[in-house]
């Protein structure tokens, strides 16, 4: 039986999900939030004011969980 060579898989440490989600949900999150103040005069509901920096600020705790995740290598 003859011996089949064996491809080295490419291994992706970082995917270019995980590296572009977090700056994705910061600017849509700061969109949103102006968006919520600009409208907010004119309807008076802060959905969109509480959405839009809500996914701001996960959008820069993603950053950083991503950055530790990649330090350890997971």
């Amino acid at each position: 039986m003859s011996e089949q060579k064996r491809r080295p898989k490419a291994k992706w440490k970082y995917g270019p999900l995980r590296l572009a989600m977090p700056w994705i949900a910061i600017v849509v999150g700061i969109v949103l939030g102006l968006r919520g103040l600009i409208e907010y005069q004119a309807t008076g509901d802060p959905l969109f004011i509480a959405v839009g920096f809500g996914l701001a600020a996960l959008g820069v705790i993603m950053f950083f969980v991503y950055r530790w995740m990649a330090k350890r290598g997971l």
